[in-house]
């Protein structure tokens, strides 16, 4: 019975020791942003093979330091993702245009290699859109052109409305702007049946998502695309392994938590830059019609409250255009950018 005893002490002293470490590393702060070893950056050189090499930096503003990728030359055309991937996730529409085109995209705060501050207020969109701000004159531009998917989308669109003097044109991919998000999350009973997986991703930590297995499954979109063929092995390899990092992940979902409140909790703080605000500056709206993140009422929402606005609409295709239907995303936000001569 004594030796139960002690080997029931030590399974418990192992227990406790395993916990306490897996808390320590729950609530530890993911590495900084970091220029010159990003797998996703060599890859992209490798297939991209002559032109412009790709090349990265780290961008610093008001204490936080985004990770950024460009290639090419000539007028800037910024790129921003969304939820869980990289700036690796648009590498479909910069390769097609890196050729014309400065093309740059970031890691966005939380993701990638950027840093991952824990406050949440560092990912709201008025603080994000201050570092943009700091980023565009970097780049030594006055106006560029923005093109978003998802978070990103909504980003971008928010962005332009608030600052239509530094926006040329604006390309949203399968999400609408800030403020038209939470309206639909107010008004429209289908988007918060939708939307109930947001609240349940807010109340996520490191720790819970690695034993139940949700990390794998929030970040398996790679997966998907290299079994439909749309991606190759290395290109999800890489994506796979640049979400991976569950402190990061959490920390990307601070962009949830810092924009997207609870349908009963909205108030005008959350429209930002406004309830009302629109899009006047030349906007195209990319949207696969199987997408189901969205209620496409926000779709004929945007037709009718923005007064220069072109919708791509793009059948049999879902919530990553820029994978599922290439080609047509390309040759629209080519076209889109290429029609303005300012």
């Amino acid at each position: 019975m004594r030796r139960v005893g002690q080997i029931a002490i030590f399974i418990i002293l192992g227990v406790a020791i395993a916990v306490v470490s897996l808390l320590m590393w729950s609530w530890s702060d993911p590495d900084g942003c970091v220029a010159g070893q990003d797998p996703a950056v060599a890859l992209a050189n490798k297939r991209a093979g002559e032109g412009e090499p790709y090349s990265d930096w780290c961008h610093e503003f008001a204490g936080n330091r985004l990770h950024v990728v460009e290639a090419g030359k000539g007028k800037v055309v910024l790129f921003i993702h969304g939820f869980p991937t990289i700036w690796y996730s648009m590498i479909r529409p910069m390769e097609h245009m890196r050729q014309d085109y400065r093309v740059v995209a970031i890691d966005g705060l939380g993701a990638g290699l950027s840093d991952a501050p824990a406050e949440i207020g560092e990912y709201k969109l008025a603080a994000m859109a201050q570092h943009l701000d700091a980023l565009i004159d970097e780049l030594g531009s006055e106006k560029v052109h923005l093109v978003g998917h998802d978070w990103g989308a909504a980003f971008v669109g928010a962005y332009a409305q608030s600052r239509p003097e530094r926006v040329q044109t604006v390309t949203i991919m399968s999400a609408p702007p800030q403020n038209i998000a939470v309206r639909m999350l107010e008004t429209s009973e289908r988007q918060q049946e939708i939307s109930q997986y947001i609240e349940r991703l807010k109340s996520a930590t490191p720790a819970l998502a690695l034993l139940s297995g949700a990390g794998d499954r929030i970040a398996g979109g790679p997966r998907n695309h290299l079994a439909a063929g749309r991606m190759s092995a290395e290109e999800a390899k890489a994506l796979q392994d640049a979400t991976s990092d569950l402190r990061r992940i959490n920390r990307h979902i601070n962009w949830y938590r810092a924009n997207l409140p609870a349908p009963d909790a909205i108030s005008e703080d959350d429209f930002w830059p406004a309830r009302d605000a629109s899009l006047h500056v030349p906007a195209l709206l990319i949207w696969g019609e199987d997408d189901t993140v969205f209620d496409p009422e926000f779709v004929d929402m945007m037709e009718k409250t923005n007064p220069d606005l072109t919708i791509v609409r793009i059948a049999s295709v879902g919530h990553a255009p820029q994978f599922e239907a290439t080609e047509t995303v390309n040759d629209a936000i080519t076209r889109h950018v290429g029609a303005s001569r300012q």
